[in-house]
């Protein structure tokens, strides 16, 4: 029978060869050859649940939101140990994480990023101060969409933000980004790019920092094609609420922690295919229920559901964007568009001040809803946030 690192009986003859060089510098060496090896294999089974102990240990895995530290326990369950940064209630926008945060940090061998702003800012910090973190980007490559001059206080722009949403209601995802081949073929004329070096910050893992390059370069480059530049924005990080793309994520999480824990991968891999599985019938319970209502606005006060929208062909139109509430002037724009459309709520999220939208939703006599785009329960949110919009809708049809 062949030995292999990690098995239990390559672990147990360590344990043994470590016993025994124990033993010979406090006997000497030729007492220790005289002893029976009865009494090194007792004390070989005495000590080897501690070692097993220490090779089942769960891996100890961090993340920024709460969505991703419930697909990484679905995936991973007791084979992980979780830590999340950005707690309920907190906003991923302005979070900074704790000192006793930084320091757990130190010493967690696996991260898995998603694109949040506080990450570009804190990660290469993080990485400095921990060198053995493995860094993983789960939202590289994947279709960015950006806080566009549609979603922002002045919504003048709605032709061009329009233009973007039937860009993004392609299943697929192809047809805004038809020269995305093309760009990659031009990596390494952006290696260098320093404005998207400040923006984005440094990856630990030089390769995943190139690519992630290469994606804010396409995304910059396909703009521009449409003159849109000073439109896209902020880009938009809650990519986790489309659930397809959700399902990608799912993809490259597994990958990564089958590879971290293959003595768990069957497991791992069988949770996969059957999260994914559900993901695919939530996303098609969404459609349906939200089908009658294809191209209908509903406002809420930071843009969070943008990837949500674009989904299952909705506009969201925001509140405030990046932070700032409206101006009077701008508020009033709100009120007077809400009033037009004869919107009947407001949805808000516990992130963010709520000040500015129970202020419109007094003038509209329209109620508050809450969509949460950091709940934890991932399925439970998504369905709330369906059936949340849908009572909106029908509020709105019944006015």
């Amino acid at each position: 029978m062949s030995m292999h690192a990690g098995s239990p009986l390559a672990s147990r003859q360590v344990l043994c060869e470590k016993l025994l060089s124990r033993v010979q510098r406090t006997l000497g060496p030729r007492a220790a050859r005289a002893l029976p090896l009865s009494v090194l294999g007792a004390l070989a089974a005495f000590a080897t649940p501690a070692a097993h102990a220490q090779d089942s240990a769960p891996l100890h895995v961090a993340v920024s939101v709460p969505p991703i530290a419930w697909m990484v326990d679905q995936l991973a369950g007791e084979h992980v140990e979780i830590t999340t940064l950005v707690k309920p209630g907190d906003s991923p926008h302005a979070y900074d994480p704790t000192p006793r945060q930084v320091a757990e940090l130190s010493t967690v061998p696996l991260y898995l990023a998603i694109g949040v702003p506080f990450e570009q800012v804190w990660l290469p910090r993080l990485v400095k101060n921990n060198a053995e973190m493995q860094v993983v980007h789960l939202e590289e490559g994947l279709n960015t969409r950006h806080f566009g001059s549609g979603e922002a206080h002045d919504h003048g722009h709605d032709e061009a933000h329009a233009h973007e949403q039937d860009a993004h209601h392609d299943d697929d995802h192809t047809d805004d980004h038809a020269d995305h081949d093309e760009h990659d073929e031009h990596h390494d004329d952006h290696a260098d790019h320093d404005e998207h070096d400040e923006h984005h910050g440094e990856h630990a893992d030089h390769e995943a920092h190139e690519e992630h390059h290469d994606e804010h370069a396409d995304h910059q480059e396909h703009g521009a094609q449409h003159g849109e530049d000073e439109d896209l924005g902020e880009a938009d990080p809650h990519l986790w609420l489309d659930p397809q793309r959700m399902q990608t994520v799912v993809e490259r999480a597994a990958e990564v922690l089958e590879a971290r824990l293959p003595q768990h991968a069957g497991e791992i891999d069988a949770n996969e295919q059957r999260l994914l599985k559900t993901l695919s019938e939530l996303d098609a319970q969404i459609a349906q229920t939200l089908a009658p209502y294809k191209g209908r606005n509903f406002l809420i006060f930071h843009p969070s559901f943008g990837y949500f929208a674009d989904r299952y062909s909705l506009e969201q139109h925001a509140i405030e964007v990046s932070g700032r509430e409206p101006t009077p002037r701008e508020m009033a724009t709100l009120i007077t568009r809400a009033k037009d459309e004869n919107i009947g709520t407001i949805f808000v999220s516990g992130q963010f001040s709520q000040t500015a939208a129970k202020r419109i939703a007094s003038s509209l006599e329209a109620e508050v809803a809450v969509l949460d785009p950091l709940a934890e329960d991932y399925l439970d949110n998504l369905k709330h946030a369906t059936e949340a919009l849908k009572a909106g809708f029908e509020l709105t049809d019944s006015q």
